[in-house]
């Protein structure tokens, strides 16, 4: 359990990273990092596999009861939003690549 929950504090850090670094890409029209953060949610996408599978396994092997089965859930449905958030990330770095040198605000 204590390594699941571990997997899932790594993979927040690794969001909000993400998501950090995509908007001062956008900001800052820096392509590069826009490729950064765009191939970083496969390692995002990566950690919810790993935590999806390790939450079924103790579900299949150990049969946990209540409180643990209820945390087990939750693990789950957070692992769904970071990645659906790590996804935005990615969303605004192929924004940033998308819009080029164009100017964000028409004058």
């Amino acid at each position: 359990m204590k390594d699941v929950l571990d997997n899932l504090l790594v993979m927040g850090s690794i969001v909000e990273e993400s998501i950090q670094s995509s908007v001062n890409c956008l900001k800052q029209r820096d392509f590069e990092g826009s490729k950064k953060v765009i191939h970083a949610d496969l390692k995002i996408n990566q950690k919810h596999f790993e935590i999806e599978n390790q939450c079924l396994l103790l579900i299949a092997t150990q049969q946990p009861m209540a409180r643990d089965l209820r945390l087990l859930a939750a693990v789950l449905e957070i692992a769904i939003e970071l990645e659906r958030i790590g996804d935005y990330a990615k969303g605004i770095g192929k924004i940033n690549l998308l819009i080029g040198t164009q100017s964000l605000v028409k004058p």
